[in-house]
């Protein structure tokens, strides 16, 4: 499983042509702003069918052209191949087709090519916002569970409705609003403390393999109906937050405001974390966060690594690299002067980035 070519056209700085990307691994060598994280960033979208860097797909689009188009064919199986492409327009929507038929949910992407990246605004899921960290779980949920989007989905509807009533301080509306806030949280909740302790066995035996720190680290999961576990309970706590809610003009409790945190000797680990520390454990994260979903679901991710060795020692890069998670497929990005090809197996690729050219290179 994994990509066998990839063609942009008019996508970021890249050259229009096919790239073949069949093997295990995949290397691409190049200074900054030549273009190697532009190729993730398009193999990210074929499999998430949006960018990791922005959120307005129109960045995407050449400079001084007006549609762009990727597309690739990814190894599902022995026996099954698909054709993904995504194509975008400054003047409509976004386009997403799987062997040529139109899909209208990115779930559709998701479920299909499971797909991790590492890239280094990882460091905003230790030592970032909460929302961040919510965010990270949220997508550790999704790739094995494709429900949870619907239902994250509706949860916002809700929230954005009740949101509104709020500014208009319109109190009709609220028992319904209230009645489906409370269902749809509880269900998030519920599941967000399902997986939090088994992801933690996994985070932490990823931990002791790699991380020089003696303690264990341990994510606390905060929820904010904290306790409560029926729907009469949140309404009632709704209810009670009525007026501080009108006056703020917005919910200020429930899932959208869960708190995800890092202890390690009983102190926020974020707290006393050394910049070093804070890249490493940003890295730990995404392992088991691969890993995961290997347990949960069988399926192989192709692995995405943009510039994440850069920072880290000869020896915690060692130990990252032999620790890797199972995975199908590995696309890494260097700087020349990095010794990539002592990590480079026999079948790998390795590519030479320059203005957005790639040139195939034979070691």
């Amino acid at each position: 499983m994994g990509f066998n070519s990839f063609r942009p056209f008019n996508f970021r700085n890249l050259e229009d042509k096919e790239v073949n990307l069949n093997s295990p691994s995949v290397f691409f060598i190049g200074r900054n702003g030549q273009g190697k994280t532009n190729f993730i960033e398009g193999i990210y979208n074929l499999c998430f069918g949006a960018s990791f860097r922005t959120n307005y797909d129109q960045r995407m689009i050449k400079e001084g052209k007006e549609l762009s188009k990727i597309q690739g064919i990814f190894d599902q199986d022995k026996e099954l191949k698909l054709d993904i492409s995504v194509k975008l327009s400054r003047k409509s929507k976004k386009e997403i087709r799987i062997d040529s038929k139109r899909i209208h949910d990115r779930k559709e992407l998701i479920e299909k090519i499971p797909c991790i990246i590492f890239s280094p605004e990882d460091l905003s899921f230790i030592n970032g916002p909460p929302e961040r960290r919510r965010w990270f779980f949220n997508q550790t949920l999704s790739l094995f569970d494709i429900t949870y989007i619907d239902l994250l989905r509706d949860y916002k509807r809700v929230l954005k409705s009740r949101n509104i009533l709020l500014r208009q301080k319109n109190k009709e509306l609220f028992d319904i609003y209230n009645n489906k806030l409370a269902q749809l949280g509880l269900t998030i909740q519920s599941k967000r403390e399902l997986i939090i302790d088994e992801f933690n066995q996994t985070f932490l035996a990823i931990f002791k393999k790699i991380s020089d720190l003696e303690d264990n680290l341990e994510i606390v999961y905060k929820p904010s109906w904290n306790g409560m576990v029926s729907r009469k309970d949140v309404i009632r706590a709704l209810e009670n937050n009525l007026e501080k809610d009108v006056l703020m003009g917005t919910t200020t409790t429930g899932p959208h405001r869960d708190v995800f945190s890092f202890y390690l000797r009983k102190k926020d680990f974020t707290y006393f974390a050394s910049t070093g520390q804070v890249r490493l454990i940003s890295l730990i994260l995404k392992v088991a966060q691969a890993e995961f979903l290997y347990q949960k679901s069988r399926k192989k991710p192709v692995l995405l690594l943009d510039d994440v060795l850069l920072e880290m020692d000869a020896k915690k890069r060692e130990s990252f690299l032999n620790n890797l998670p199972i995975h199908d497929q590995a696309m890494f990005t260097f700087l020349p002067d990095e010794n990539f090809i002592k990590h480079r197996s026999e079948n790998t690729l390795i590519y030479s980035v320059s203005e957005g050219k790639l040139e195939e290179q034979k070691v």
